[in-house]
C-alpha cells in the first residue's frame, strides 16, 4: 500500500465510498466479512483506502479488493480497474499511521533527544481544544490549540510538541502567538517526517498544579498540503475537542472522523454542516483522535 494522489487513486476511493454508501454497510462489518473470507485487512487500511489517502498495492491487497467487490455487489474488476498499473507492481512503501510505526517511534525518541526534552510521563492532559481553519485550496491554513495540563509528580517547566508531516519535507510548520509560554527550541528531524518544538512555560508547575497554554500553528509555503487534523495523547484525557472550519468556497466532498487506540481503530463518515465539523471525546486516551477530508473531481 502506498500514498496516492493521482486520478486513479481518487477514482478508486470515490467508487469505494459510493458502493459502501449504496450498500448501507458499516466499515466494521465489511472488515469482519473480509476477514471471515480469508482476506485479513485492518480497519485502518480500509479507512485509508476509502478516504483516498492511500490505495491498495500488492497481491494480498488486490485479493482484498476483489472481496470488496463481492461483498458490495459490484462486478469483478469494477474497483481493480481504477487502481492503475502501479498496483500490480507489488508492495511499495508501507502504510503510515501517526505514532504507530517503528520509524516514527524511533524518530520521535531521536527528536526528543535532539530537543533535550524528556517524554512527558509526569504530565496529565486534562483538556485539549484544537481549532483548524481550512483554506480555499482545501488544505489546513492554521491550527489553534488550547491545552490544560496537570503535573502528576515533580516539577514541569517545559512541554515538547511533536508534529508528523503528511509526507517527508524540509519545511517545518511555524508555532506562534504562544500564550502561557514561549517557543524555546525547535528541531526538524533529518528524515523530514517529524519535527518538534519545546514550549517553556511562563510558570513551572509542581505536583497537582495545572497550567493553561495556547498557540497557533501555521503551514508556510512548501509545507505539504494537510487535509487532516489529529491529536495524540499518551494517557486518558478528561476532554478532547477537534473543530474543523472550512472555507466557504471549499466544502469537502467527504469527511471522516477516526479514533485509534492500541485495541481498535474506529471510523465514521461525517457530514459538514454550516461549513464546520467537530468531534469531542471524554476520557479518551491513550490514542489518536482525528478528522480528515477530501475532494472528488
Amino acid at each position: 500500500m502506498t500514498e496516492r494522489n493521482d486520478d486513479h487513486g481518487g477514482a478508486f476511493a470515490a467508487a469505494l465510498r459510493a458502493a459502501i454508501s449504496e450498500r448501507g454497510i458499516t466499515l466494521a462489518r465489511l472488515q469482519r466479512r473480509l476477514v471471515d473470507d480469508g482476506n485479513p485487512v485492518s480497519m485502518a487500511t480500509l479507512s485509508y483506502w476509502r478516504s483516498g489517502a492511500r490505495q491498495p498495492e500488492g497481491a494480498q491487497s488486490l485479493s482484498v479488493v476483489e472481496g470488496l467487490e463481492d461483498h458490495l455487489g459490484m462486478n469483478r474488476g469494477q474497483l481493480t480497474s481504477l487502481l492503475g498499473p502501479s498496483a500490480r507492481l507489488g508492495p511499495l512503501a508501507p502504510p503510515r499511521l501517526p505514532f504507530d510505526e517503528v520509524r516514527e517511534l524511533r524518530e520521535t525518541a531521536e527528536t526528543l533527544t535532539a530537543l533535550r526534552a524528556a517524554t512527558q510521563d509526569a504530565l496529565r492532559d486534562l483538556s485539549t481544544q484544537v481549532t483548524a481553519f481550512v483554506g480555499r485550496d482545501g488544505a489546513v491554513e492554521s491550527i489553534t490549540m488550547r491545552s490544560l495540563v496537570q503535573a502528576t509528580k515533580g516539577a514541569i517547566a517545559e512541554i515538547p510538541l511533536i508534529d508528523v508531516a503528511p509526507v517527508e519535507t524540509d519545511v517545518m510548520s511555524e508555532i506562534s502567538d504562544v500564550i502561557g509560554g514561549r517557543v524555546d527550541r525547535e528541531y526538524l528531524h533529518p528524515g523530514g517526517l517529524l519535527s518538534g518544538v519545546v514550549i517553556a512555560l511562563d510558570e513551572p508547575i509542581t505536583t497537582g498544579a495545572t497550567t493553561l497554554f495556547e498557540f497557533t500553528e501555521r503551514f508556510p509555503a512548501g509545507y505539504p498540503p494537510r487535509q487532516s487534523v489529529w491529536h495524540a495523547t499518551s494517557r486518558p484525557a478528561r476532554e478532547t475537542l477537534i473543530w474543523v472550519r472550512f472555507h466557504p468556497d471549499a466544502p469537502p466532498t467527504w469527511c471522516e472522523e477516526y479514533c485509534e487506540t492500541s485495541d481498535e481503530y474506529v471510523t465514521a463518515m461525517r457530514s459538514v454542516a454550516h461549513g464546520a465539523v467537530h468531534v469531542a471525546k471524554h476520557g479518551f486516551g491513550p490514542g489518536v483522535l482525528g478528522i480528515r477530508w477530501g475532494y472528488d473531481e
